[in-house]
């Protein structure tokens, strides 16, 4: 390995950064917390032993003997290594949640991953996912003209693209591209529809949110994602942007700002948000559901995002008995969804989701919603994988059908 080319790399790490691995290296106590090492018992998993992988390459770079004596050079097999650690995890958060010192370690995290990215040891499917991004703006490879195929598929009948509107609905490619998430889409549009908002879709101009660049360490192009997006939006005048991806959701409130150096000219929201306040307010009148219904908290809508009552609020008035599954709101065990954890070990990915429908099915639960597209994804690779009776429906879904929408 080039030694300038990894020292540059690892010099992107801040001081604090450093301090923060370090500590992290030495310590053990969220490794019981996290859902890869529980769903593996791998000990290359565990957040600390990651930490401690890139202190050893920064110590063999830039540490105080490699100052005196000359670096050593990092070699692909240690490059490997870490990037089999740093991308067997669903970069959920918990472990910052659960950590007593307070570390951000989804931001510790996401940057080990841009240094195994800049050293060109992300893994075969990762590298496939950036490409196809950086060729299709979006990581399934398909054409740009078919991001509007769910609306012909469901039959929805308006699905306006406008020049100018006071509201944008940022479908993301998960729901656009995945048929097991058109209807998601079909019901935030027929609600919209419904509350009469003046507003569009970007259609073919809609570009990846970027998510998945930022995830794979490629922070480069996630800024040319986001500018894009950015443009096209206020071009049109938008003044709230409504997404139901809670990736989308954390990339936009949160990254775009990082990324672009200021906010953008327009509300960012997530479609349950605005589900929760037209119920709230009366503009939406539903059935209430009799099932037994629970919820599960995207992490990056809750314990990434912040959003955590409005799902809440909106199931008084959709399904007033629903139930709270264990371990929720900020300490939401992850279902294994996100990440990219797909790419990198699909296998880990259901034994993680496995092990959260159990919880599921120990309540009787009969449907279980959530608010994100991966979850979504998951659960039902997970209902499919293990036989089980649970229904799985997007909570906008549910809406939908109790409004007599869906």
């Amino acid at each position: 390995m080039e030694i300038e080319k990894t020292r540059e790399s690892l010099r992107r790490f801040t001081r604090q950064q450093m301090m923060e691995l370090d500590t992290c290296a030495h310590c053990a106590l969220c490794t019981e917390k996290c859902p890869a090492y529980a769903g593996s018992d791998v000990p290359n998993y565990a957040p600390g032993i990651r930490s401690s992988k890139a202190v050893k390459l920064y110590n063999k770079q830039l540490g105080l003997r490699a100052r005196f004596l000359g670096p050593k050079p990092v070699t692909k097999e240690e490059i490997a290594d870490l990037a089999d650690s740093a991308f067997n995890c669903t970069l959920c958060g918990r472990c910052m949640e659960t950590c007593p010192f307070g570390l951000q370690t989804h931001e510790l995290w996401t940057s080990v991953r841009r240094l195994v990215h800049d050293l060109g040891g992300s893994l075969p499917n990762v590298k496939m996912l950036d490409e196809m991004l950086g060729e299709y703006w979006n990581p399934y490879g398909l054409d740009a003209d078919m991001r509007l195929d769910w609306a012909d598929y469901t039959d929805l009948e308006d699905a306006p693209v406008k020049d100018q509107a006071e509201v944008a609905y940022f479908v993301g490619c998960t729901t656009a591209f995945k048929g097991a998430n058109h209807e998601v889409a079909y019901s935030i549009a027929s609600i919209l529809n419904q509350q009469k908002e003046d507003w569009t879709l970007l259609g073919e101009d809609e570009w990846c949110c970027g998510s998945p660049l930022l995830l794979a360490g490629n922070e480069e192009r996630t800024r040319e994602f986001a500018e894009h997006n950015v443009q096209e939006l206020e071009a049109r005048g938008v003044k709230k942007v409504i997404t139901g991806c809670a990736g989308c959701f954390r990339v936009f409130k949160w990254e775009y700002p990082k990324l672009l150096g200021s906010s953008p000219n327009f509300e960012v929201i997530h479609a349950v948000e605005y589900l929760r306040d037209s119920l709230v307010q009366g503009g939406l009148k539903l059935e209430p559901f009799k099932g037994k219904v629970a919820y599960h908290d995207p992490c990056e809508l809750s314990r990434l995002g912040g959003v955590i009552d409005a799902p809440r609020e909106a199931l008084k008035f959709i399904s007033p008995g629903y139930v709270e599954l264990p371990e929720h709101g900020m300490d939401v065990r992850c279902c294994g969804g996100g990440g990219l954890l797909q790419a990198a070990n699909n296998d880990l990915r259901l034994e993680i989701v496995k092990q959260r429908l159990d919880q599921a099915e120990s309540l009787g639960v009969e449907v279980l919603t959530s608010a994100c597209p991966a979850c979504k994804l998951a659960f039902v690779d997970g209902v499919n994988a293990n036989e089980s009776d649970i229904e799985v429906l997007d909570i906008l879904e549910l809406a939908a059908k109790q409004l007599g929408l869906l």
